[in-house]
């Protein structure tokens, strides 16, 4: 079953329990909202056969879908309707990441972090034997509400490494980047770069807990 069929199917089963006047293609139109086009007609021509080939990540916006929904006369609450957008997520039904704007900087992290960069590894040697690399904070280079062609993040972060004596961690930024294929749907993340930023200093190994916010991810 193709990826939009599935997401219909589950979302039709949902809504009608709370309007169940709605019907299939009406619910068409709230998801094809959330991907960005104003009528599910343009989503088969633009995006359709790429949501087919799970791309890494689909900005979904939900509340343009609540708003279609209003548009076309039906009264879900917002929490309705998170419902089932939440039912869409479950990796067995969804191969990648359904998220937003914001949840992209996690997503830049995580690149960051996952990365076998080679010039991480020179940093690491540097201070000794390889302890990992770790981000600490995101900046988007895009406003909000803008879908760039190439979304790209600063990660500022640390290479950290240790000797006989101590443990170490050298101040890094670096640059991930990714690519756009679709009208709310990007690709795989790229560490464009990774400069160091400061002198090393010593790690408290207290620091390693990450507090984090955790998004959804596909187990693929």
């Amino acid at each position: 079953m193709e990826q939009f069929s599935r997401w219909s199917c589950i979302a039709h089963s949902l809504v009608s329990k709370h309007t169940p006047k709605i019907k299939l293609g009406q619910v068409h139109q709230l998801l094809a909202a959330c991907l960005g086009h104003r009528t599910y007609a343009s989503l088969p021509v633009a995006d359709l056969k790429i949501l087919n080939q799970k791309p890494h990540y689909v900005l979904f916006d939900e509340g343009a879908g609540l708003a279609r929904a209003a548009d076309l006369g039906f009264s879900l609450t917002e929490a309705q309707w998170r419902e089932v957008t939440m039912a869409l997520r479950p990796s067995g039904i969804t191969p990648f990441w359904l998220t937003t704007m914001a949840g992209m900087d996690s997503a830049a992290r995580i690149t960051f972090e996952d990365s076998f960069d080679f010039r991480i590894h020179a940093m690491e040697r540097e201070v000794g034997f390889p302890d990992g690399h770790r981000g600490l904070s995101t900046r988007c280079h895009s406003k909000e509400d803008e879908i760039p062609d190439f979304l790209r993040f600063d990660v500022h972060g640390e290479v950290c490494g240790y000797n006989e004596e101590t443990s170490l961690a050298i101040p890094v930024i670096a640059v991930v980047e990714f690519p756009k294929v679709g009208r709310r749907m990007y690709g795989d993340g790229t560490l464009v770069s990774v400069e160091r930023r400061g002198e090393t200093r010593t790690r408290d190994l207290d620091e390693d807990e990450y507090d984090g916010e955790v998004y959804w991810m596909s187990e693929d």
